[in-house]
């Protein structure tokens, strides 16, 4: 070998020693091995992630525990790590977590910007505002020129600033590091209105309040926007998973499958059925799972309307009607694709 090409390799060699991706599907290794699902959860204003009596709840804790019965067989096998806009993909990335979700928006450039993959629309979620309760409002027109506080993440005030120049509010905006800082300063009256997401606004951490304190969620939805769990974009058996198991419990409402009825469909010659039943085993194989992993979910933890009901609807603390999270054939925008073979 000459003796330039010799030297070279020995410069070039601990470059590719150390520059390669880490190996997709390690992260359901991982899970596997260690028998724990890390997930990202948005645990402030106990909305999305939140504790009763050691018990959690919220729909990004249904997310995690939906894969938990799926891959492990284990719902209560979660570990919840909290997280925020600012650390949540970092945390995914340097594999801290194996699931992100945190009410995270599925956009393009969140997506592509990130080492991040996006399965599946779990949910739609949308952006609102609270305020001091104006009898006389029928409108946001009421509240125009009103001091609104939100916090300072550049989603928030991006659709804060949009909705603000449509409509000609000339809202003022105080931008502020916290949410409980707005909160603070909304109880104080410095502020009219905080703008946020309508779960949170909904949730427990508004409703004990001082009692001269009257707020109102008003009625006008700024942004409906679609979220759900994010993984590492190298974890191809993860991201497949995640895909059809969303898919499956979405399916499973659609055919009338819950939790409560799965066993009268164990001799259907529904072929669509048969699937969610763990009757095509070169499909769990391909992903490294027993073929029961989707019976196993749905029996577990319900379809999707169940799983809606917990997480966020009448189940839950926050009582949210579905309405863009209804299904398709029932006017929302929720929807399975097909399950033939």
């Amino acid at each position: 070998m000459p003796r330039f090409l010799f030297c070279l390799f020995f410069v070039v060699l601990p470059f590719l020693l150390q520059s390669g991706p880490v190996q997709a599907g390690s992260t359901l290794d991982r899970i596997k091995q260690s028998g724990i699902v890390r997930c990202g959860a948005r645990t402030t204003a106990d909305a999305f992630a939140y504790q009763t009596e050691k018990e959690w709840h919220g729909i990004d804790i249904e997310i995690c525990r939906l894969v938990a019965s799926a891959v492990l067989g284990r719902p209560e096998a979660v570990q919840v790590v909290p997280v925020n806009q600012e650390n949540g993909f970092k945390l995914l990335e340097s594999g801290q977590i194996d699931i992100l979700n945190a009410a995270t928006p599925w956009t393009m450039e969140q997506e592509l910007t990130s080492n991040a993959a996006f399965p599946a629309v779990f949910y739609y979620s949308a952006l609102a505002f609270i305020g001091h309760y104006k009898p006389e409002a029928s409108s946001m027109r009421a509240y125009q020129g009103a001091k609104v506080c939100v916090e300072s993440t550049p989603f928030l005030l991006q659709e804060l600033n949009a909705y603000n120049d449509r409509h000609q509010l000339d809202l003022r905006l105080m931008k502020l590091p916290a949410l409980s800082r707005a909160k603070e300063l909304l109880y104080l009256k410095r502020c009219d209105l905080i703008f946020a997401r309508l779960e949170t606004l909904h949730s427990e951490y508004f409703k004990n309040r001082p009692e001269q304190i009257d707020l109102v969620v008003l009625p006008e939805i700024v942004r409906t926007y679609p979220t759900g769990p994010y993984i590492r974009d190298d974890d191809k058996e993860l991201f497949k998973i995640l895909r059809w198991l969303i898919y499956a419990v979405i399916k499973a409402e659609e055919k009338g499958i819950s939790s409560q009825n799965i066993e009268d469909f164990q001799n259907t010659q529904d072929p669509e059925i048969q699937n969610l039943l763990g009757k095509n085993k070169a499909v769990a194989d391909k992903l490294g799972l027993d073929a029961g992993w989707i019976y196993r979910a749905l029996a577990e933890r319900g379809n999707y309307g169940e799983i809606y009901q917990r997480g966020l609807g009448d189940k839950s603390v926050l009582k949210l009607n579905r309405t863009a999270n209804r299904l398709v054939k029932d006017g929302g925008l929720i929807q399975a694709p097909d399950f033939k073979k």
